[in-house]
């Protein structure tokens, strides 16, 4: 059998382990939204606001909508058919997650994605929204 003091000082490095890894993955998490606010207002809501613009142009109205911490494009015509992007602080380090919702009859479909695979916050650009736009874009441009 186990003695109970070894296992009791394995107990507490563990416990202690974890609040070190709770405080680092907190520091982490405020990084990300100070980084993910600067990504929002400098790229991804510009981007949005474009495409709605070009879209309307092209005889698809769209709108954009700022909810707090998040960007939506949204349809006119049927409020179901949107791709909003928010931060999804679950993840560890916390990214921008793209959701997509789907309008086919009576039935909404949703998924959700990254903008461009596990890349750092940090590194997302413009491009990278406009892209990911481009590809989720697709079914309503028929």
């Amino acid at each position: 059998m186990a003695d109970a003091a070894v296992v009791r000082k394995r107990v507490k490095s563990a416990i202690e382990q974890a609040r070190r890894d709770q405080a680092e993955r907190r520091s982490r998490a405020a990084e990300a939204r100070t980084n993910y606010e600067t990504f929002l207002q400098a790229a991804a809501i510009p981007v949005f606001r474009m495409f709605a613009n070009i879209l309307k142009a092209e005889g698809l109205p769209f709108e954009v909508m700022t909810p707090a911490g998040g960007v939506r494009l949204q349809s006119e015509r049927n409020r179901d058919d949107a791709i909003g992007m928010e931060l999804d602080s679950t993840a560890d380090p916390p990214q921008p997650l793209v959701t997509i919702t789907r309008a086919r009859g009576s039935r909404v479909i949703q998924s959700d994605r990254t903008i461009k695979g596990s890349n750092p916050l940090v590194q997302l650009t413009e491009e990278d929204v406009i892209d990911m736009l481009l590809d989720e874009l697709r079914p309503w441009l028929s």
